[in-house]
């Protein structure tokens, strides 16, 4: 999920929608392009889509990112961002594509639940919550757009059970963006801290363990309650890893955290 400004808004590309605009759209296997925009991706995970996609596999998240997730850090950026690895042969298809469709469609990513529309937030003033805009751009092959059905951003979000992806996504975007600005001190990303960012962000398995095994509990008081979540569950511990990451690279202090 981008930052749009309003300078750079009406460069973007596709149409702008936002709350009660409408797009025409539904991808079916009837259609001639069915399966087709599942290859060849730059497809970015974000941690909520991890969570889910570790779930769906049965695995943990130090074998989904060893195994289907490639870490780039792009130039001028301060935090590493996770692509989905697409499979080596020829048409570079998604790991999870087989001939009837998508093998994790239940946990699919966000960014595959709001295909053809890109979301990015707008920031107002300071203080006020950032307006959510979708932009509308399915690729040229795609026909999905040629049948009758009608959807406003809203409206597709609760069709492609989107909603809790969307509101996760946004948190994280929230706290990307504070990586605008190095807060390394010159270690860079693959120091101790930028270490325990990325697992608290993206391996939620060892970050628990983390949490649980180490001097972690004697050093940092946290309610009974928010830990026996975080014990089993692995989005109030996403939750709880990106108020860590906040305390723990920057000193902005949180409820969720006390120390003793």
């Amino acid at each position: 999920m981008k930052t749009v400004s309003k300078e750079t808004l009406a460069q973007l590309p596709g149409q702008c929608i936002k709350d009660d605009d409408r797009f025409r759209f539904r991808c079916h296997p009837d259609i001639e392009c069915f399966n087709r925009c599942c290859h060849n991706l730059n497809l970015f995970l974000y941690p909520y889509d991890v969570i889910q996609l570790k779930r769906s596999l049965a695995i943990d998240s130090e074998q989904f990112i060893d195994n289907y997730v490639d870490i780039v850090l792009r130039e001028g950026n301060f935090f590493p961002d996770v692509l989905l690895r697409m499979s080596d042969d020829r048409k570079q298809a998604c790991p999870f594509l087989a001939d009837t469709g998508c093998q994790v469609y239940q946990h699919r990513p966000g960014t595959c639940r709001t295909f053809p529309v890109e979301l990015g937030l707008q920031y107002g003033e300071p203080g006020t919550p950032p307006e959510i805009l979708g932009f509308f751009r399915p690729p040229g092959f795609c026909q999905g757009g040629i049948g009758p059905d009608e959807w406003t951003l809203k409206a597709w979000e609760d069709d492609q059970d989107a909603g809790q992806h969307n509101k996760m996504t946004r948190r994280w975007a929230a706290l990307k963006g504070l990586f605008s600005k190095d807060p390394w001190q010159g270690q860079g990303p693959d120091g101790p801290k930028g270490r325990m960012a990325f697992m608290a962000t993206y391996n939620m398995d060892a970050f628990r363990e983390f949490i649980l095994s180490s001097s972690f509990l004697n050093r940092y008081k946290i309610k009974r309650d928010l830990l026996n979540r975080i014990r089993e569950d692995d989005t109030s511990l996403l939750l709880f890893g990106m108020a860590w990451v906040k305390l723990f690279v920057w000193g902005i202090p949180s409820k969720k955290i006390r120390p003793r």
